[in-house]
């Protein structure tokens, strides 16, 4: 059986999450311009945004990969005393396990670039399982100026309980990250190191690969729904739709 790779990050994964009304304002726009009622989140994670989804009062259901990931998920929802179905499921098969299609399906913070996925597949399935006017909408933090000088390290967390590091090597298009999470404890004997590698894809190659899968992209560079931009935006976000 595979390894869940997120099993010794899930518990602490929510302290690098922080409120952000622009990214929520961003959502509510954009699945009020294509009249989204029903909603997969196929990356759900912790499930944050699975209850922010359904504050909104759409239709929402979530799947993930990670059996640790969906643990937590599941424990949010039923702190927050809802009734949100959840699934495991690869987003690269997606058919084998969701009969109905979906307003909008959601692969959120990098998830698709994972360097286990075969982009085009997920993408496709994604597409099955995706009603005709439907939305796929996916982003990441990679852009062409930031990739120009790509960066090595971000302290994402730091307070009195909990430290969290990235450092982030780069070799050909393959970016490694690894997270350094330190417990503060008088024994500092909670430390953990996590690595996880993705795949840097930029604006031409979402381009070619919209193309390949017959999706047209319509392509942000923040969540301020500024149109994207290679020599500024410092955020990429891609809502696709069938042709």
């Amino acid at each position: 059986m595979e390894a869940d790779k997120y099993s010794n990050i899930a518990e602490t994964y929510d302290y690098m999450l922080f409120e952000n009304t622009e990214r929520e304002n961003f959502f509510v726009k954009i699945f009020d311009q294509y009249k989204v009622k029903s909603i997969l989140d196929c990356a759900c994670g912790t499930g944050k945004d699975l209850v922010f989804f359904n504050s909104l009062k759409y239709d929402i259901t979530g799947s993930d990969i990670s059996d640790s990931m969906l643990s937590m998920a599941q424990k949010r929802i039923e702190e927050n005393g809802l009734n949100i179905p959840l699934f495991k499921a690869d987003y690269q098969f997606l058919e084998n396990t969701f009969t109905a299609k979906f307003d909008a399906i959601v692969c959120l913070s990098n998830a698709i670039n994972d360097t286990e996925t075969d982009v085009e597949k997920a993408l496709n399935s994604m597409k099955n399982v995706l009603n005709n006017q439907g939305i796929i909408i996916f982003d990441q933090g990679q852009t062409d100026i930031s990739m120009q000088n790509p960066p090595c390290h971000s302290l994402e967390v730091n307070n009195k309980d909990f430290s969290r590091l990235f450092t982030m090597d780069y070799k050909m298009d393959i970016m490694t990250i690894k997270i350094f999470d330190l417990v503060h404890t008088d024994s500092l004997k909670d430390f953990r190191i996590n690595e996880f590698k993705f795949k840097i894809r930029l604006y031409d190659d979402w381009i070619k690969i919209l193309n390949k899968v017959n999706l047209h992209g319509d392509y942000y560079g923040n969540w301020d729904s500024v149109s994207y931009d290679k020599q500024n935006s410092r955020r990429l976000i891609i809502v696709a739709k069938k042709k």
